[in-house]
């Protein structure tokens, strides 16, 4: 059924830079997979952030190339929507393609193009993890705003227009140091309606010591997001435990284990759940599903700078189901003022909101700006290795 399968890498500058505490983005870098069916192509895309997963670019390319598409295939029951669905949700793509990046983009085409071939919304793929009616949802969806380190949040807010401002629920700022984050945190309340909440990332540059010295201002924040190292379980729940410092984890979790030892230990309030370091579209409902089964508060964000395959993946995910405390959109249309797909990149920014695509898969394709910056690094053919491309 898989006629060929081509592996690209992606760079594309920025038309402005995005800052927090530990990296300054000046450009996407994506890995892209396209999975060509007999009648259709899917694209899958991954995001590798050495900061958030470990992973590189190269590493997350490679980790591709070993896999065996052959393998894959021979696994997926091509009869009909379901069947095919099922069989890809069955895939331990995570042993067969090393790496959550690199096993999202292709998870991610996989499912494109078998939602393609049938005719089908990637939407529709969500029924397979049966997720209970309460988590279903359908129409527009509002989205935070984001402010970086490198804006004034003052500014930033000042310059919105006061129905914009009226219209938002959710704002998130990138904030350093612990003083910095008071004052960052007291200008957005000063200027939101009372309704909107704030949360803070401070992408784990914060001590315990520095945390619990400054909880009592930060009071009015509806979560801190991964104020501490990665993975400091031990502190995380004792800052919890002595402040009741509502705490979100992102790069502390990227999968089943990281989520079971936050709830063992109570580390955290909220999660962070990103397609790309969550290991694909499905990986990432599984995890926000077991997330809110444990009464932990999910927020569906973004790597900053997806190219297209991933912020699609995830709108279609921010707009089929309704348990996210808030969502990423991203800002695609601003770092990339040449669409990098079609239809393009668009979000509402007077309601902060955004309609769910149409058209099946994703319901984008990549335009001849995005294909111009990607590198075609290798192609495989049914009874053939992958070949390099030169």
């Amino acid at each position: 059924m898989i006629r060929r399968v081509r592996l690209y890498t992606v760079g594309v500058p920025m038309a402005a830079a995005f800052d927090h505490a530990t990296r300054a983005r000046h450009s996407a870098e994506s890995l892209l997979v396209e999975v060509e069916l007999n009648d259709v192509r899917g694209w899958g895309e991954g995001a590798p952030r050495g900061y958030v997963t470990g992973e590189t670019l190269d590493g997350a390319a490679q980790a591709v190339r070993r896999c065996d598409p052959a393998a894959l295939a021979e696994r997926v029951d091509w009869r009909t929507f379901d069947s095919a669905v099922a069989s890809i949700a069955r895939l331990p793509l995570t042993e067969l393609v090393d790496g959550p990046s690199a096993a999202a983009a292709v998870e991610i085409a996989l499912l494109d193009a078998v939602c393609r071939h049938f005719g089908r919304p990637l939407t529709d793929v969500l029924r397979v993890l049966d997720p209970p009616d309460r988590v279903l949802r359908e129409g527009p969806t509002s989205v935070s705003l984001v402010i970086h380190l490198g804006q004034d949040v003052a500014s930033v807010l000042d310059a919105l227009p006061p129905r914009a401002v009226a219209a938002l629920r959710h704002v998130k700022i990138k904030v350093a140091d612990p003083a910095g984050a008071v004052l960052r945190l007291t200008q957005a309340r000063e200027r939101l309606p009372e309704e909107a909440s704030v949360s803070l990332d401070a992408n784990g540059t914060w001590s315990a010591a520095e945390a619990e010295r400054i909880a009592d201002e930060l009071a009015s924040a509806a979560w801190v997001e991964e104020p501490l190292p990665p993975r400091s379980w031990t502190e995380l729940a004792r800052l919890r435990q002595a402040t009741g410092l509502p705490i979100m984890l992102d790069e502390s979790c990227t999968g089943p284990g990281d989520l079971r030892t936050a709830a063992a230990s109570n580390a955290a309030s909220h999660v962070n759940i990103r397609l790309s370091k969550c290991g694909g579209f499905l990986a990432a409902a599984r995890l926000a599903l077991r997330a809110d089964a444990l009464g932990l508060g999910c927020q569906l964000g973004v790597h900053v700078a997806e190219v297209g395959p991933l912020w699609a993946a995830g709108r279609a995910l921010a707009t089929a189901w309704g348990m996210w405390q808030t969502v990423e959109a991203g800002r695609a249309d601003e770092w990339f003022p040449t669409p990098l797909t079609h239809p393009a990149f668009a979000v509402d920014r007077s309601l902060h909101r955004v309609e769910r695509l149409a058209g099946p898969g994703t319901g984008i394709e990549p335009t001849g700006e995005l294909l111009r910056h990607t590198r075609c690094l290798a192609t495989w053919e049914p009874n053939g290795a992958w070949r390099r491309t030169t």
